[in-house]
């Protein structure tokens, strides 16, 4: 029997079904994550999530919101069946129920161009030049890789 587990990366925002080779320690989980510092939260009764503990730092590019959590997450997320104890289960839901749960965000700059009725304090009229960058945050749901649905990988039954 294949243990699976799914993998939802903040920086693509892509969510895949991964094959866990040793399902009866955490080594694997620290490989996926690429953390030996790693965070489980309960995704729900019968599931549990692992992450880099360390992933929200200064610089971040991406980042996820977990349906019901308070704070964002980053880096790789693993989703696996079971409370999070040993040894690790395939998920018992879809990927793309799980999928739901999840935002993918990204900051984006957008920039704001000076218009013909802007002056600037010596009088000059600059239009179309550049006079800010505001800030918003872009949300999508994850992508799902095609190969990752379990019932088109015959994975789940």
């Amino acid at each position: 029997m294949k243990n699976i587990v799914y993998v939802l990366e903040s920086d693509t925002a892509l969510f895949r079904a991964v094959e866990l080779q040793d399902g009866s320690s955490i080594a694997p989980i620290y490989d996926l994550i690429g953390s030996r510092l790693i965070e489980m939260i309960r995704f729900d009764d019968m599931h549990s999530l692992f992450l880099d503990e360390e992933a929200l730092r200064d610089g971040l590019t991406a980042f996820t919101i977990f349906d019901g959590y308070p704070k964002p997450l980053a880096g790789k997320i693993v989703l696996v069946g079971g409370d999070g104890g040993q040894p690790y289960r395939s998920p018992l839901i879809t990927i793309a129920d799980a999928a739901a749960r999840f935002q993918c965000c990204r900051p984006v700059l957008d920039p704001v161009f000076v218009t013909a009725d802007d002056m600037t304090p010596k009088g000059l009229i600059l239009a179309g030049a550049l006079a800010s960058l505001q800030v918003r945050i872009d949300r999508r749901s994850p992508m799902l890789e095609e190969s990752a649905t379990c019932e088109n990988r015959g994975l789940i039954q």
